[in-house]
């Protein structure tokens, strides 16, 4: 097939595959077709005969770059079958793990999980002040970095803040680790200060999809990869949504005035909607200030589509009347489950919707980030696989041995640590002679009773005969509190054949969890993962002041909650243009949006709700003022 069969030459999306400069600026909204004109652009090259291998399409998602592959293999375009798609995180690890990198920065690409911060906000030195003061410093350390502050004129960093980062640094190099806000920024000096590597060359061809969404050291990254090619940048700044990735929306805003000669393309077809949600999406995001001015257009073709906005007494009954609904749609309307998307910012809404619905024994699943790892005894789990896979595993050693002490153990640990880095031995070889009574370190009994624990696992693990063995012997079925990881093993071990297999398999669903193609149940999920889905019937939960948006914070200044505040607004956009219209096969395209009036102070403090006020145990909250802004074409609320 060629890359222009039923392609309108007058269409946005012939524009942009036909485009031969070689800095293309696209802003597309959503539901415009931006990724269906990439993969023509995509054919066209190949059809062309550029070396497949040249050319990077950078996406945001796994499943965005599995998708791109597949349809392009659908086009049946020669050397598609080649050609990688990958996410900068992907594409990050991949440049720091070729040996000219390693070499030249010293760093160990072996990422922390959320969990394995613990311990080392205990064995940071106590005058960075308390756990959630050095928890604070090393989100400053990573937004610095991601802003590229150090490369501002006038950027003064603080002599304690340069204290911290090198004692930051030290810990990481020592235990061969990388905070995931680290990835980028270190490709970004490596390319920067060597401009001659042989990674500044690697592409011919470089296509970044939802540029919006990179931080500053991202886009840099990518400015210096596409330095000595062609490079086409797609985005929408009103769909910014990673404000805590430090996401720069200007990258996209600005490129076409940074960056001479840029051919610029613009679409607004939004074929995805019903007519009534355009509607509502373009009064609502009109109200932000920070922006370029454009409207969606609607496609009359799709209909009006059904909306319904619904008020509870509290959180207890709009839980039960989202699984009604639901229930409904499944039962009475005959709506698959696959076509409902459940939307909800916290998982104290999420997570009962989630279990009512499997209580109905409709299929559900969730998809919140590193899920499987809620509890402590899986995380305990997933640390002895890590030392069974290397039992030089720095990280996963020092969180075990931590494991049931207050303070990880901190004092004992840094003895163990000090007497490693005197002799070069290891922390496992260290404890290994400790454990053998070969030499002695004051004040270390408890360590190496947790060690010998740990020790004598990891053998008994090895001795498994097989995967299965092993899986059954690590999980045992009377195990509690594992289940969401259990179901994840059951699911991935099928494909595995050694517990590596399995091991590198968790690692990538754990902590870049994405959401398939192919489904066949009800999704619930943040508003930010559903970006880059649509579906037939989208229902977002808890569109309450306090979440959505979030509350004020008085440590920050007047622009900086205003530039808050146009983000959130930016995030129920994306929500509302998640609702895919498709009249000709009965599916009109449907959004219920819901609240309630109140819930418990405990459940809102917790999941860092703010109220409008505060009677005995409860708190009260008002309706998001994102509803009043939805225009004339919302309807009315209702009661529920």
């Amino acid at each position: 097939m060629a890359w222009n069969d039923d392609l309108d030459p007058n269409s946005a999306a012939y524009g942009i595959a036909a485009e031969v400069s070689d800095r293309i600026r696209v802003v597309a909204g959503p539901g415009t077709g931006k990724s269906f004109a990439l993969k023509r652009r995509v054919a066209r090259l190949l059809e062309e005969g550029i070396d497949p291998n040249s050319i990077l399409p950078v996406t945001f998602t796994r499943v965005a770059a599995e998708d791109f592959h597949r349809e392009l293999v659908g086009l049946e375009v020669p050397g598609c079958e080649i050609l990688r798609s990958r996410t900068l995180h992907s594409l990050g690890l991949w440049i720091l793990r070729r040996q000219n990198v390693l070499e030249s920065t010293g760093r160990v690409p072996r990422i922390l999980n959320q969990f394995e911060l613990e311990p080392l906000l205990y064995d940071l030195p106590p005058n960075f002040g308390n756990k959630r003061q050095r928890a604070k410093r090393i989100r400053a350390f990573e937004a610095a970095w991601a802003r590229l502050q150090n490369d501002e004129p006038g950027y003064a960093q603080d002599p304690e803040d340069t204290q911290f980062e090198r004692v930051l640094k030290d810990w990481l190099r020592f235990h061969e680790a990388m905070l995931i806000g680290e990835i980028v920024p270190e490709v970004y000096r490596f390319l920067r200060d060597n401009p001659e590597s042989p990674e500044c060359r690697l592409f011919d061809q470089v296509l970044v999809d939802e540029f919006q969404d990179l931080n500053k050291a991202e886009q840099r990254v990518i400015e210096l990869l596409g330095k000595n090619c062609s490079l086409c940048i797609v985005g929408d700044d009103d769909q910014s949504i990673y404000s805590f990735k430090y996401a720069n929306p200007e990258g996209i805003r600005n490129w076409h005035e940074v960056h001479e000669g840029t051919a610029d393309h613009l679409i607004l077809d939004c074929r995805r909607c019903p007519v009534t949600i355009v509607e509502m999406a373009n009064a609502l995001i009109a109200n932000n200030v920070d922006r370029e001015d454009r409207e969606l257009e609607e496609i009359s073709e799709n209909g009006n589509g059904e909306v319904r906005i619904i008020q509870y007494p509290d959180l207890n009954m709009e839980v039960a009347g989202i699984v009604e609904i639901v229930d409904e749609l499944v039962g009475e309307r005959e709506v698959p489950p696959e076509d409902i998307l459940i939307l909800a910012q916290r998982r104290i809404i999420g997570n009962p919707i989630h279990d009512g619905l499997l209580e109905l024994e409709i299929p559900v699943n969730s998809y919140y980030q590193e899920s499987e790892l809620d509890t402590d005894a899986a995380q305990e789990r997933f640390a002895i696989l890590k030392l069974l896979v290397n039992s030089e595993d720095r990280i996963a050693l020092r969180w075990l041995l931590g494991l049931g002490s207050s303070k990880f153990r901190a004092p004992a640990y840094d003895r163990v640590r000090s007497h490693s880095e005197a002799t070069g031995l290891s922390p496992w070889a260290v404890m290994t002679v400790l454990s053998s009574d070969d030499i002695s370190i004051p004040h270390t009994r408890h360590l190496i009773v947790r060690f010998r624990e740990i020790e004598a696992e990891i053998n008994e693990l090895r001795g498994c005969e097989d995967l299965t063995a092993l899986i059954l012997q690590w999980l045992p079925d009377d195990l509690e509190r594992v289940e969401r990881l259990r179901e994840l093993v059951e699911k991935l071990s099928d494909e595995c054949d050694s517990f590596t297999e399995l091991f590198d398999a968790l690692i990538e669903e754990i902590t870049q969890p994405e959401i398939p193609l192919e489904v066949n149940e009800v999704r619930v999920m943040s508003l930010h993962r559903s970006k880059g889905l649509s579906s037939p019937v989208v229902i977002i939960a808890g569109c309450i002041e306090g979440l959505l948006p979030v509350g004020q914070d008085g440590d920050l200044s007047p622009n900086e909650n205003a530039a808050i505040l146009e983000e959130q607004r930016r995030l129920f956009f994306v929500g509302l243009t998640r609702v895919k219209a498709d009249p000709e096969k009965g599916k009109p395209g449907m959004l219920y949006l819901t609240h309630s009036r109140r819930l418990g102070l405990a459940e809102a403090m917790g999941s860092g709700i703010t109220p409008a006020n505060v009677r005995r145990r409860f708190a009260y909250v008002n309706a998001s003022r994102f509803i009043a802004e939805l225009g004339p074409s919302a309807p009315q609320t209702e009661q529920g």
